[in-house]
């Protein structure tokens, strides 16, 4: 699958579906990184007052994640699995986007212990970093037992 994914094809890895979709195009994946796109418009549900809401910034962190997951599985012919963000940690942002406004959002693993991977997100917005945080993520596989991303 060549990148940057976009449309259906994207919404096609991820578990979420519309209208709670927070990515718009994966641009990079490699073992322990993944980059996404995200432009909005006001009737996102995540959206108000003509800004993303600090829930879509962390939601948009963790689907980053996810859409990771859900290209190296598309690769080897399995299953999208469901995955629950666990913990967040030292979040913090200096802005809100506003509609029509791209951002950019990369998540680094930074340890996965037994069923949790943890990862760095951060959020830029014209390349300036506008939020970041930490997070622990479960994901679901098939066989329903807790298995890290």
């Amino acid at each position: 699958m060549k990148l940057p994914i976009t449309g259906q094809r994207l919404i096609d890895l991820i578990p979420q579906k519309p209208p709670f979709v927070l990515i718009s195009s994966l641009l990079q994946v490699s073992d322990t990184r993944s980059v996404t796109k995200f432009t909005f418009n006001e009737s996102h549900v995540l959206c108000n007052s003509g800004k993303l809401t600090v829930a879509g910034m962390m939601e948009n962190i963790a689907q980053t994640a996810a859409a990771k997951m859900g290209y190296e599985c598309n690769l080897l012919g399995k299953k999208i699995p469901v995955g629950f963000i666990g913990d967040v940690r030292d979040f913090s942002f200096t802005k809100l986007p506003v509609v029509g406004q791209e951002i950019e959002t990369e998540i680094i693993i930074t340890n996965q212990i037994f069923d949790v991977s943890i990862i760095t997100g951060s959020i830029k917005l014209n390349g300036e970093e506008i939020a970041h945080c930490k997070m622990k993520i479960f994901v679901e596989p098939e066989d329903k037992t807790a298995k890290a991303v």
